[in-house]
């Protein structure tokens, strides 16, 4: 089987512990007004890799990766759950540490099956409030949460993502719900604090897609203000 991936990074240093390949898998089923790689998640360039490309790929550089690994992002990965759940079955055969980068907006039995084989899960929540997030994604996160409490109540290893976006996922009450999603899960999980940017805007221009997102960058204070109101509730935040 073969899985259609858009590019691979050879040198990552943001998607996982260590230097690690990271495999941007093409496609994504959101519709995130603020995504900075919308060629990855709706374009239609890419190749065609084989699990065990992926891994010769891997062990070409793999001495680079010894404290690393590999990290399968996108896009949303598992929305080619068959061919990601061969790779990390290949990869952890191989002693490879495996990350995948996702918002688990896909199908409950993928998870699951690839849970088994992956060592830490960097899940990237948008907003906790339905209504924000169907406004800023375009879908209904019900199914996104109750993967999350799954994936938590199998003892998971997973570090939540949350973009800071000035005027929409900024407020007080957004963050506050944020915090009371994590501290009622089985076991606490640590937040990583990610500043809003306008760097993939070239990127919507140039595929001739509209960018209607009205907001500045977030700033440190921002991203310090957001970490305050988690951290008084008593959630182990980082930026």
């Amino acid at each position: 089987m073969k899985g259609f991936v858009h590019s691979i990074e050879t040198f990552g240093t943001v998607d996982g512990p260590g230097i690690r390949m990271v495999v941007f898998m093409s496609g994504c089923l959101l519709k995130c007004i603020f995504c900075h790689n919308p060629d990855v998640a709706w374009g239609e360039q890419g190749k065609y890799y084989s699990p065990e490309q992926i891994l010769d790929k891997y062990n070409r550089n793999r001495l680079f990766y010894e404290k690393g690994g590999i990290t399968f992002s996108g896009g949303e990965p598992l929305l080619q759950g068959q061919f990601v759940y061969q790779c990390v079955q290949l990869m952890k055969q191989n002693n490879i540490h495996v990350v995948i980068d996702t918002s688990l907006f896909c199908d409950w039995k993928w998870i699951e099956k690839i849970a088994c084989y992956t060592d830490l899960w960097m899940v990237s929540i948008k907003a906790v409030n339905g209504f924000l997030h169907k406004k800023i994604t375009g879908v209904d996160n019900a199914g996104i949460i109750k993967n999350i409490v799954n994936l938590n109540k199998i003892g998971a290893d997973i570090l939540i993502r949350y973009v800071v976006t000035p005027g929409y996922t900024d407020t007080e009450d957004e963050l506050k719900n944020l915090a009371r999603f994590i501290k009622n899960l089985d076991n606490i999980v640590p937040i990583e604090l990610l500043a809003y940017h306008t760097l993939g805007v070239h990127k919507w221009k140039k595929m001739g897609i509209n960018y209607t997102l009205d907001a500045p960058p977030a700033s440190n204070a921002d991203l310090e203000k957001a970490k305050a109101i988690l951290r008084k509730s008593g959630i182990d935040v980082f930026v």
